[in-house]
């Protein structure tokens, strides 16, 4: 029996940061990925002669050392961006983030003036209340104003989720926004409110935003990342097996039991990490218990549906994002990857990716198993109807699934998320990542989850577990 100090289930970009660090210390280290490639969610398919992203999947950090150690990386070059984005609303393409002005230019004149009012006392009284704010729907009135809560959160919230925001963990959004730039954010657009400044963003104000600012990209799609940290793991002795069908998890006899190409084999670990979804990890490994089971049923991923349009032309936009929250429009997101990098696409053509998110299990509009020629004409005219694209220039369309994509955040998450934690993990047993650890994060702080989850080895702490440290221990 082959024997590791650790055996990671999963190879996302946390584990592959994990084996990264842990095998430059001399430990060893057996990452197993059920797909032929690794990097999770930051995949990129390759299609008659198209790089494609599971949508918008960019590298941006605070973190300078974290920076410097990914673009160090052999065999990985990234180029610097500016996200440039926008959102269809009031049947205009309006920039995103949003300028308030702006937005309040584009409104109907009697929505924008109470918009304006509500804001403006909001921001007057915010300091005098001590809300509690559960849901993401009393975090964003409490910065913005319930006026703002209409047009700028709830409808779009509502249609990426299926859910009422109000029905939303507060949680969310402190893990996609920063307060701290926020109040800086919120003075400018007081500012620029009061002087009348109507100007474009500058940087500065782009970089305010948690979808705006500099990111890097590598040339042919994310997945040059991933394969990047792995092969770093692998110079230095990591084992990265992929095409593994993991079979049984023995947490007492510290083995994993998997198939691949046909042949079963069986590994001793001194330490399990785990970046699989909860439910499937907890199916694997032969502990069973009423209680747990119960809280894994009230925890969910939302799913996903790429639908991949190839068309005849150069460019569409010169945006790298574009938001659609009319809930008329099927898809949410369009993202054009010949604005990442030219060499996605052939010469004279671009790809567009729309997502469209869905509950599997419980999808009323069964779109997961929709043909995938009714998604794509579906797709293609929604798109169409609101000036994005032609359909004489559309020249292909691919469809593609993903699974338990984004961890849901209830009102109740966190109760339930903490029961299911202490159970899985144990002083052999780990929990890391987006899915393993249910963290809504990107790739960034998903790297550096690995490379702080390694630390604490190397340390010789007690607590191996980065769960109840994540927040403050990651950069955002």
């Amino acid at each position: 029996m082959r024997r590791f100090d650790f055996v990671v289930l999963g190879g996302g970009v946390s584990a592959l940061g994990f084996a990264k660090r842990i095998s430059e210390h001399g430990r060893s280290v057996l990452v197993l990925e059920k797909e032929t490639v690794v990097g999770g969610l930051s995949r990129t398919l390759y299609h008659q002669g198209f790089y494609l992203d599971f949508c918008a999947h960019r590298f941006h950090t605070n973190n300078r050392e974290l920076l410097a150690e990914i673009r160090a990386l052999p065999g990985l070059e990234m180029t610097r961006h500016v996200k440039k984005s926008r959102i269809y609303m009031f049947g205009k393409y309006l920039k995103y983030p949003f300028e308030l002005q702006n937005l309040f230019r584009a409104m109907p004149l009697a929505d924008s003036l109470l918009a304006g009012l509500s804001f403006g006392w909001n921001l007057l009284t915010r300091k005098f209340r001590r809300p509690r704010l559960v849901s993401y729907r009393d975090w964003f009135v409490h910065l913005y104003g319930r006026r703002l809560y209409e047009t700028m959160c709830r409808p779009y919230t509502s249609k990426i989720w299926h859910s009422d925001p109000a029905e939303i963990s507060a949680d969310w959004a402190e893990q996609r926004f920063q307060g701290e730039n926020l109040k800086r954010l919120l003075k400018r657009v007081i500012r620029k409110l009061l002087t009348l400044d109507f100007s474009n963003y500058d940087l500065e104000d782009d970089s305010l935003a948690p979808d705006g600012g500099p990111f890097y990209y590598p040339q042919r799609g994310i997945q040059e990342l991933p394969d990047a940290l792995a092969g770093a793991a692998a110079r230095h002795g990591a084992a990265i097996e992929t095409g593994v069908t993991i079979v049984h998890v023995s947490v007492e006899q510290r083995t994993v039991t998997f198939d691949r190409m046909g042949v079963r084999e069986t590994v001793g670990f001194g330490h399990l990490i785990s970046t699989i979804p909860l439910h499937a990890f907890y199916a694997l490994q032969d502990r069973r218990s009423p209680e747990i089971e119960q809280a894994l049923a009230g925890l969910k991923y939302m799913d996903i549906i790429f639908v991949y349009v190839f068309l005849g032309r150069a460019q569409l936009s010169n945006d790298h994002w574009l938001y659609f929250p009319d809930p008329d429009i099927v898809f949410n997101r369009a993202v054009e990857f010949s604005n990442w990098s030219p060499e996605m696409c052939p010469p004279g053509k671009t790809s567009v990716c729309f997502d469209l998110t869905v509950f599997a299990d419980d999808d009323r509009d069964q779109l997961w198993l929709a043909p995938d020629d009714a998604l794509a004409n579906r797709v293609l005219d929604d798109a169409e109807r609101v000036g994005y694209l032609y359909r004489s220039d559309v020249i292909g369309t691919h469809v593609f699934r993903v699974r338990q994509a984004y961890p849901y955040y209830d009102l109740n998450y966190k109760i339930k998320l903490d029961t299911v934690v202490r159970f899985l993990e144990s002083e052999n047993v780990s929990l890391l990542g987006r899915t393993g650890v249910f963290q809504y994060n990107n790739s960034d702080n998903s790297i550096e989850m690995g490379f702080l989850l390694a630390d604490r080895f190397l340390a010789g702490e007690q607590r191996r577990s980065i769960y109840q440290a994540k927040v403050k221990a990651i950069s955002y």
